[in-house]
């Protein structure tokens, strides 16, 4: 069994162990429970330790490593403008889709207490306070209270400063930007340290859930991984509507030409993996230019995800209805905003980095448990073939666009 398998095992059994625990109603057997649940926790607490380094360093490193090496000013631009629409465009209607099923089928308030403990949901600040937290007064007293949102604000500008920084000698990226790549790797390699164990983590964690819940966790990890499904496959579908309308290629033609791509995403569930077949197909079969090709798709898999960002927003908003908390329309825009900046830079990261670094700043804005991401790792691997197949989708209608804004030819030419 893969590392992947194990752990979804493991969350099976551990909320089956924890119901059967609570149904059996029996003293001994419950202490007993309680006397081991801690070590979950400080499984949870060594992921989360990374968190504030991790989510600092990648964003900093990313937005540096985009400016720096961007080329063509209309094209970079252009595309920088197609990224950002189509991602607004996704926060929007993927927070209309799941707020709509949320609403309809809604979860039970208290289904993520074992998570929660003791601690409550902060009450909402007025809105001009949270504009005002946006942007850090202090940086550092940011990082050290985990407030996730506005450090990763300062990240980007620091990355734009770093990015303006004179190069090396010999024309290598400056010193700064390589200790940003380096305190990325050595956070992962942590994360990869503490992942050994999750299956036992995971076991626990949901042990303690089922313990204290119920059915309830079962219900939430339920909604979330069916509205993965349904916001990855709504972009999906949108992305034909959006060159339909661009004029940017026939329809036919387009489906046909990028299902290649499509089938290496879901098999690989690696965008990366993906990207000499998405190349192959924007030049040979779309007919788009090389040199479009050549900035729209690394750039594409660098910093724009667009199943990623469709179903991150499910799962910031199921973990924050998990526990009681209906977000307020600045709050679900500041969510949407933390997804964005959260999937630009989390891009070629590994699952459980890329569920820390985009879940992350929106569940911790909306005061939802952080706990939470870990069960999310347990599961993700279900919906994630068609979330990487969407994402691939959605790279290849970026070059579409891209090239049709650009004028290089005019519509239909080349399909």
């Amino acid at each position: 069994m893969t590392r992947t398998q194990f752990i979804l095992l493991a969350l099976v059994l551990g909320i089956a162990a924890g119901i059967a625990i609570r149904w059996a109603d029996a003293p001994s057997l419950t202490a007993a429970a309680n006397a081991i649940l801690p070590i979950g926790q400080m499984w949870v607490r060594a992921l989360q330790m990374t968190l504030i380094p991790l989510i600092f360093a990648m964003i900093t490193h990313s937005v540096a490593s985009a400016v720096a090496g961007g080329r063509g000013g209309r094209l970079i631009g252009t595309t920088l403008v197609t990224f950002f629409a189509i991602m607004v465009v996704t926060v929007i209607l993927c927070t209309i889709l799941t707020e709509t099923v949320l609403h309809i089928w809604p979860i039970p308030p208290h289904a993520l207490d074992g998570l929660m403990g003791n601690a409550t949901p902060e009450p909402l600040p007025g809105l001009a306070a949270q504009m005002l937290a946006i942007i850090p007064d202090n940086p550092i007293a940011a990082a050290a209270q985990g407030k996730i949102f506005p450090l990763a604000i300062f990240g980007m500008a620091f990355g734009l400063a770093i990015a303006r920084l004179p190069r090396e000698t010999g024309g290598g990226e400056a010193s700064v930007m390589g200790l940003m790549a380096q305190i990325t790797r050595a956070m992962m390699q942590i994360v990869d340290w503490v992942l050994v164990v999750a299956p036992a983590g995971i076991f626990l964690l949901a042990m303690g859930l089922g313990l204290s819940s119920g059915l309830g966790v079962a219900h939430v990890l339920g909604v979330f991984i069916l509205l993965c499904f349904a916001t990855s496959l709504l972009m999906a579908g949108l992305c034909y509507v959006a060159v339909y309308f661009a004029g940017a290629a026939r329809v036919g033609r387009f489906a046909a030409a990028i299902a290649p791509a499509q089938a290496m995403g879901a098999g690989s569930c690696s965008s990366m993996a993906s990207t000499p077949v998405m190349i192959e197909v924007a030049v040979e079969k779309l007919g788009i230019p090389e040199d479009v090709v050549g900035l729209v798709i690394p750039m594409a898999v660098s910093i724009f995800r667009l199943g990623t960002v469709a179903h991150s927003v499910a799962a910031v908003l199921v973990a924050a209805h998990a526990v009681g908390i209906q977000p307020s329309l600045i709050q679900l825009v500041l969510a949407g905003l933390a997804v964005i900046l959260g999937s630009i830079s989390g891009a070629g990261l590994p699952g459980a980095a890329v569920i820390y670094a985009i879940y992350g700043p929106g569940i911790q804005l909306l005061g939802a448990p952080m706990a939470i991401m870990p069960l999310y790792v347990a599961v993700i691997a279900l919906p994630d073939p068609v979330i990487t197949m969407t994402t691939v989708t959605g790279n290849l209608t970026a070059t579409a666009l891209v090239d049709r804004l650009l004028r290089r030819r005019p519509a239909g030419e080349g399909n």
